[in-house]
C-alpha cells in the first residue's frame, strides 16, 4: 500500500499580499502537479493534513475551479479540518462550510477519531483524524494526538495542530514531538506549522510535517524551505518515506 500526503493548501481567489504572481493560477498548477505525482507513484490513498480551504465558505466559482482538479484523483482522498476551515474554528460548523459541503458530496472523505481501516493484499491500516479546535495544543495533548493501535499492521494520525520539534517563545501554544512520543500511532502526520520539520523517528514511530504546499509570506524561512509533498510505502518489510 502507498500513501500520498500533503498538506495547507489554502486554497483561495486572491493573491496574499506578499505574492506578485497569479496566486490562484499557481496553486492550480501545483495541485495538478500533485495529482500527477499521485498517479505516476501509483499511490492508493491520498491524505490531507488541513486548511483545505483559506476560509470557510470561499465563492463557489473558487471552489469549483479547485475542487475539479481533486476530483482528477484517481483514489480516495482522506482530510480533516485546519482551523482556516471552520468558522470561529468551532467544529460545530464544519456541515456548512464548503469542506463540509464537498464531504457531503463524496470528493473527500473527513476522518475523525473513530477508525477507518483501509486493506490491500492482507495488508490492514487503521486511519484516524484530529481536526483543528479552539482548545488545541491547549488541553491535555493525549486527546488529540494519541491513540491507540487496535487490529491493523499500520496506523496513521493525522492532526492539524502545532506539532514542533523544539520550544517556542513562551506563552505560545503548541505540542512538542517528546510530549506525544507514547502514541501507539506508526505516522503522526502533522499540518498547520507551515515550515514543517524534519522526519522525526521515536521508537520507530514517525513524526512527519513537509511543510505547507504553499506559501503565503515572504518569511526568509518560508522562503527557503522546500515545497514538498510525502510518499509513505508499507508495501515492504518495513516503510519507506520519501519526499517529493
Amino acid at each position: 500500500m502507498r500513501l500520498l500526503y500533503f498538506t495547507d493548501d489554502h486554497k483561495r481567489g486572491t493573491s496574499p499580499e506578499n505574492r506578485k504572481d497569479n496566486f490562484p493560477q499557481t496553486l492550480l498548477t501545483k495541485l495538478n502537479e500533485v495529482v500527477q505525482i499521485a498517479k505516476e507513484q501509483e499511490v492508493d490513498y491520498v491524505l490531507h493534513g488541513g486548511d483545505f480551504f483559506d476560509v470557510p465558505a470561499p465563492a463557489l466559482s473558487v471552489c469549483a475551479d479547485y475542487l475539479q482538479v481533486y476530483q482528477q484523483f484517481n483514489v480516495p482522498v482522506y482530510t480533516i479540518p485546519g482551523n482556516h476551515d471552520l468558522f470561529g474554528h468551532n467544529i460545530e460548523t464544519l456541515p456548512r462550510t464548503m469542506l463540509g459541503f464537498a464531504a457531503r458530496l463524496g470528493i473527500v472523505h473527513l476522518l475523525g477519531r473513530e477508525p477507518v481501516y483501509l486493506e490491500k493484499r492482507g495488508l490492514r491500516v487503521q486511519l484516524t483524524g484530529q481536526g483543528y479546535h479552539f482548545e488545541m495544543d491547549r488541553r491535555d495533548r493525549s486527546l488529540d494526538y494519541v491513540v491507540t493501535k487496535k487490529d491493523c499492521d499500520y496506523a496513521i494520525h493525522i492532526v492539524h495542530g502545532m506539532l514542533l520539534q523544539r520550544a517556542l517563545f513562551p506563552g505560545a501554544f503548541y505540542t512538542l514531538i517528546e510530549q506525544i512520543s507514547d502514541t501507539e500511532a506508526d505516522f503522526t502526520l502533522a499540518g498547520h506549522n507551515h515550515l514543517g520539520f524534519p522526519d522525526t523517528v521515536i521508537d520507530g514511530k514517525y513524526f512527519i510535517n513537509p511543510g505547507a504546499l504553499v506559501r503565503l509570506s515572504n518569511h526568509q524561512q518560508e522562503m527557503k524551505r522546500p515545497v514538498q509533498v510525502v510518499i509513505i510505502d508499507l508495501s515492504g518489510s518495513q516503510p519507506v518515506v520519501e519526499k517529493i
